[in-house]
């Protein structure tokens, strides 16, 4: 992601144009294929200065603006990964070293300092040199390079254009998207992908039977809003897979006031991964399997199809679980800055005679009254819904699958 500092836009009349870099422009080809190769290289053999060291002496003599360079820098980065794994002999050694060498200074007098450091060298046998280096080989900038997440530099350009989108979606009041109902597999990951990023939007079809979906942004929440801000930016490369698609946001840096950030299918943004039907969060497939093992005779996947809703809407649960009997029910789970969202289903469902929906709350929510008492005066909730902390539990949900097998055989 990029921080404020490496974001490129402007301003015209209320509406922010991002300024995007030609991903087929051959000076930045070039560039990124040597920052790329400088990245690839570091992996098993350098340090995090010692990368950094090298990619900056290459960010400094760039064919394009420094803002641009240090992005495509900032980008790798993170897609960079260093051993910050603690080191017990390493701590021992040097509580050890600063043990010692306390006891000679408060016990012995050295006429020099290098008095001092032949004497350490004598007790140690190594130069002072190799011990300092030894000393705090644990800090940041000594953690080993241990894997790079490679890519081609065009894909790296365009990813530089996404992030740049990415970084205002950050600070954005609301999300509204239009997207074509093409029925394919890329528009059934990209609600997906607003499930797995704990985005509750509200989803309905226009008169052209497009799906038009909006979704709150982190400056319009008041519960950790840094990280939903990240969930709706790790979202958005989701929508470049989809054939047509429109998108306005509000956006508001601090200290300024609302500006519209409009963008299509058109504006030249593309796909820069190749594992977007195949992604799966790793906390989700843990606890799908968690499920699996705990429950025999229930199968549960994650959501593929809509569950329409009363008034013209739409809702795209997180998963779908199936019994052996052919019993299927959805499972739509609320995380602590889905209050709204959860008022809101729970007076859609308010008439259900059966199970559409399984409801899942998290118990951060009950600590807002008006939640609180919307969940306790649903009878709706009461037989289908259940509460969690971080993640539900196995137990929590067996309970609730018992009452709709229940009335599915009544």
């Amino acid at each position: 992601m990029l921080t404020k500092d490496l974001l490129r836009f402007k301003i015209s009349r209320g509406v922010i144009i991002p300024q995007f870099i030609n991903p087929d422009d051959p000076a930045l080809l070039q560039f990124a294929g040597q920052l790329l190769a400088v990245f690839k290289a570091a992996v098993g053999t350098a340090t995090r200065a010692e990368l950094l060291q090298e990619s900056q002496a290459l960010v400094e003599t760039a064919p394009c603006p420094a803002i641009i360079a240090r992005g495509l820098e900032k980008l790798l980065l993170d897609r960079t990964e260093f051993d910050t794994t603690p080191d017990p002999s390493l701590m021992e050694w040097r509580q050890e070293l600063f043990r010692r060498t306390g006891e000679w200074l408060s016990q012995m007098s050295f006429a020099t300092y290098e008095d001092y450091l032949r004497e350490i060298e004598r007790e140690w046998g190594e130069p002072p040199e190799t011990l300092a280096h030894r000393l705090y080989a644990d800090l940041p900038e000594s953690q080993p390079v241990i894997r790079f997440r490679a890519l081609s530099p065009r894909r790296l350009l365009h990813r530089y254009n996404c992030a740049q989108v990415q970084g205002l979606l950050l600070r954005c009041a609301e999300l509204h998207l239009r997207v074509a109902d093409s029925g394919s597999p890329q528009l059934r990951q990209l609600f997906k992908y607003l499930r797995f990023h704990q985005l509750l939007a509200r989803i309905q079809k226009n008169q052209a039977g497009e799906f038009i979906i909006t979704v709150d942004g982190p400056l319009n929440l008041f519960y950790k809003t840094q990280k939903y801000g990240l969930n709706l930016a790790r979202f958005f490369p989701a929508v470049l897979h989809q054939p047509r698609w429109a998108l306005e946001a509000e956006v508001q840096f601090r200290g300024r006031r609302k500006q519209r950030l409009v963008l299509d299918h058109t504006c030249g943004l593309e796909p820069y991964s190749e594992q977007f039907l195949a992604y799966v969060p790793e906390e989700i497939r843990m606890f799908q399997e968690n499920f699996q093992t705990k429950v025999a005779d229930w199968q549960m996947e994650p959501a593929a199809e809509f569950v329409p809703l009363e008034g013209e809407y739409y809702c795209f649960p997180d998963f779908v679980l199936t019994h052996a009997s052919g019993c299927t029910v959805a499972l739509e789970l609320f995380h602590p800055w889905h209050a709204a969202h959860l008022t809101a289903r729970l007076q859609q469902l308010e008439g259900a005679a059966t199970p559409t929906l399984i409801l899942g709350v998290s118990r951060i929510l009950l600590k807002d009254t008006a939640v609180a008492a919307a969940v306790e005066n649903s009878p709706y909730f009461a037989r289908f819904g259940f509460t969690f902390r971080e993640m539900p539990t196995v137990e929590g949900i067996k309970k609730v699958l018992e009452q709709v097998l229940q009335e599915s055989k009544s």
